[in-house]
C-alpha cells in the first residue's frame, strides 16, 4: 500500500506537471512571438500537413518514442506516455477556449507578459513531471539516446542543442510555406532555448525534488 500511495502522489504530480506544460504550449502559440523548438518544428509540419497539431505531435512523439525503446527504454514510463498524448491536445484545447471566448492578445505588452507566463509554466510544469520519476518525454530523452549512440563523443548537452537547432530549422522551412515562420520563431524561442534547462533545474532543487519528497515521506508515515 506505501508503494501505491507514493505512484499516486507521484502519478498526480505527473498530470498536473505535463498539462502546465500543455497550456503553456497553447499560450506560447497565441501570443505569436515564438514557441519551443519543438512546439515550432510540429507547428510548422502541421501546418503545411493541413494536421491538428496535437494529432501531428503525436505521431512526431509516437517515432522518437521507438527510437527510445530501442536504445534507452529505461526513460518510457506513465508520463512518457501522458505527455505524448496531452501536451499537443491540451494546447489545441487551450486555443480553441481562448478563441471560443473571443480572447485575443493584440497588443505587444500583453503578448509578453504571456509569454513570460508561458515559460514560467512550461519550465515549473516540467520540473514537476521529471522529479516524479514516472518517465521522461520522447524529445526530453532523445538526447540521451543521441548521447547512447555516439557511444558519449556527443554530451547531452550539446546534443540536446544539436536537436533544438535542427527542430528550429524544420520550423523554419515548413513554417516559410505558410507564411507562419516569424509566428512560431521569435523571442520566445530563443528565451526557451537558453533558459528553459537552468530554470528547470532551479525549480526542482528549490521546489519539486523537496515538495514530492516530503509528500512520498507524508503518505509513507500515515500508513
Amino acid at each position: 500500500m506505501k508503494r501505491s500511495k507514493n505512484h499516486m502522489v507521484r502519478g498526480l504530480a505527473v498530470v498536473i506537471g505535463i498539462l502546465m506544460v500543455g497550456i503553456a504550449v497553447g499560450l506560447f502559440k497565441m501570443a505569436e512571438m515564438g514557441a519551443d523548438p519543438f512546439t515550432s518544428m510540429n507547428t510548422g509540419i502541421s501546418s503545411v500537413l493541413h494536421m491538428q497539431f496535437g494529432t501531428l505531435q503525436l505521431i512526431v512523439n509516437a517515432g522518437i518514442l521507438l527510437m527510445i525503446f530501442l536504445f534507452k527504454r529505461q526513460f518510457i514510463g506513465f508520463g512518457t506516455i501522458f505527455n505524448m498524448v496531452f501536451v499537443g491536445y491540451t494546447a489545441d484545447f487551450v486555443m480553441w477556449l481562448l478563441g471560443r471566448l473571443d480572447i485575443t492578445f493584440d497588443s505587444i505588452p500583453i503578448r509578453i507578459a504571456v509569454l513570460a507566463l508561458a515559460s514560467l509554466l512550461i519550465c515549473v510544469g516540467d520540473a514537476l513531471y521529471i522529479s516524479a520519476d514516472m518517465g521522461m518525454a520522447p524529445y526530453d530523452a532523445a538526447g540521451y539516446v543521441m548521447e547512447t549512440l555516439t557511444r558519449k563523443k556527443i554530451q547531452f548537452r550539446f546534443a540536446r542543442i544539436i536537436l533544438d537547432v535542427l527542430c528550429v530549422a524544420i520550423a523554419f522551412f515548413t513554417g516559410s510555406q505558410a507564411d507562419i515562420q516569424w509566428k512560431i520563431i521569435g523571442i520566445g524561442t530563443i528565451l526557451l532555448t537558453f533558459c528553459t534547462g537552468p530554470l528547470i533545474q532551479f525549480f526542482r532543487i528549490h521546489w519539486s525534488d523537496p515538495m514530492l519528497a516530503k509528500a512520498t515521506e507524508r503518505t509513507t508515515e500515515k500508513r
